[in-house]
């Protein structure tokens, strides 16, 4: 059971915004690394796939809070 009060409305903007902004980081440069070599101009579609995954990374963030970053970094250190 969770003892942490529910987030306010200022604290689910600042965790949305950190998670799309982390999200969005992620994945582009990813895409950059390894597909900027095979599929040349990835600029369109990788800022799609930043824009995607930067909303899937705030929504996240906003419902599990700081455990969604205690899980990703847990996931790292595994992999």
């Amino acid at each position: 059971m969770d003892d942490r009060p529910p987030p306010d409305a200022l604290e689910k903007g600042i965790r949305f915004g950190c998670g799309f902004l982390f999200g969005g980081t992620v994945l582009f440069f990813t895409l950059a690394r390894y597909f900027l070599d095979i599929v040349g101009p990835i600029w369109i579609t990788g800022g799609l796939g930043a824009l995607i995954c930067g909303l899937i990374c705030g929504l996240l963030a906003i419902r599990y809070g700081d455990d969604f970053y205690h899980r990703i970094l847990a996931f790292l250190r595994w992999w």
